[in-house]
């Protein structure tokens, strides 16, 4: 068999679906990347800068028609030095859907004496700014009235609550918005400043916005003070050595990982379907049977496959025993055993020995049952040859 080795050219052909399903991996990790990032606060679920339905910048532009300016921020310094240059007059909404900020942050964010929106707020945000209400988890949705006494709520009858669900635990905080889960807002409120805990975080987004009381709601909720500043904690906030794995990596890896591993298992099922067309390695030599055989044998005998290599015999004098006493391609070896030993009027279980039962234990077995193959097969070559 004479074979050369591929061309350049016929590599790209036999890779071309590999290389077109890692470009359009390649371009989707991209798309998610820019998508998901946005500087922090584009792609994000209620992000202010995030035009999509599960964004907030309808509830930002509104508020900004309204003549409240909108600030954002990504640091607690930032956001610290936006707030305590007027907090009376300044109302802050912290959206840490990241986990980023610690205990003695949420401490920090408290002593701004200014009013604080918390978005589905963790149990550490609402100990520190919120003590007695209880997080309860995700809240199965619908829409509910405020059913409380906080003023600015009073005018709305129907509010989306999706979202997440809180407790009041003998605390003087006002329920608002009650689910079969909870309570989809929680306010405090004191002489100067106050907290409010929003669960019903549905009714923010840009796909909700203009259903029921939803933008009253958000003007009620957000629209307080003359200025709003809104804080995305990011990494920048984690302390040095503080941190996990998850908390700083980038919103977009994940998306991306799972887009790859989806790219990957679509390949497995495709061209896990069939083996595909046989193809002909080019080689630059020519390679004679007796080599190969040869190698194999060389194989064999260093790892010790006595039987291995005996088997492989015994398969082709079975094959040709059937085929010189006539049995079909597929007869079983108790068929040739009963042919042939009929055929030598020799006993069955010496032909069966020979054939399949007999096993090596050295090379000097190995090369005696071999010769008695060929002594078998000599045998019905002359019994069913015409004189």
């Amino acid at each position: 068999m004479t074979v050369v080795t591929p061309t350049v050219g016929a590599r790209l052909r036999s890779a071309r679906f590999w290389l077109v399903l890692g470009g359009v991996a390649v371009a989707g990790a991209v798309a998610v990347a820019v998508i998901g990032s946005g500087g922090g606060t584009g792609g994000r679920p209620l992000g202010p800068a995030n035009a999509a339905p599960a964004g907030a910048k309808a509830v930002v532009e509104v508020l900004r028609d309204e003549g409240i300016d909108v600030s954002v921020t990504t640091t607690l310094d930032a956001t610290s030095t936006a707030v305590s240059g007027d907090p009376e007059r300044t109302s802050l909404l912290v959206d840490d859907a990241d986990g980023f900020l610690t205990d003695g942050q949420w401490d920090d964010l408290g002593r701004l004496d200014a009013d604080v929106v918390l978005l589905s707020p963790g149990q550490s945000a609402l100990d520190a700014l919120a003590p007695g209400v209880t997080a309860l988890g995700p809240s199965a949705g619908g829409v509910a009235a405020p059913r409380c006494d906080v003023p600015s709520l009073a005018r709305l009858d129907r509010v989306d609550v999706t979202g997440s669900a809180f407790a009041i635990d003998g605390s003087d905080a006002a329920g608002c918005l009650p689910t079969d889960a909870g309570l989809g807002l929680v306010e405090y409120a004191d002489t100067t400043s106050s907290v409010t805990v929003v669960g019903a975080t549905r009714a923010l987004t840009n796909g909700s916005i203009a259903d029921e009381d939803n933008a009253a709601f958000a003007l009620s909720v957000l629209g307080r003070s003359p200025s709003l500043v809104w804080y995305l904690p990011s990494a920048a906030d984690v302390p040095e050595g503080g941190g996990t794995l998850a908390t700083l990596t980038p919103s977009w890896v994940t998306p991306s990982l799972v887009l790859l591993f989806l790219a990957g298992v679509a390949a497995m099922v495709w061209r896990g379907r069939r083996l595909g067309p046989l193809v002909v390695e080019r080689l630059p030599v020519t390679v004679r049977a007796s080599e190969t055989t040869e190698g194999r044998a060389r194989l064999y005998e260093r790892s010790g496959q006595r039987l291995h290599a005996l088997d492989q015999l015994r398969i082709g004098t079975l094959s040709r025993l059937s085929r010189a006493t006539g049995l079909a391609a597929g007869a079983s070896v108790d068929e040739v055993v009963s042919r042939v030993s009929s055929l030598l009027a020799a006993d069955p279980a010496g032909v069966r020995s020979v054939l399949v039962d007999a096993h090596p234990a050295d090379d000097r077995d190995l090369v005696a049952l071999s010769d008695a193959l060929l002594d078998l097969e000599r045998a019905v070559h002359r019994a069913t040859t015409p004189p």
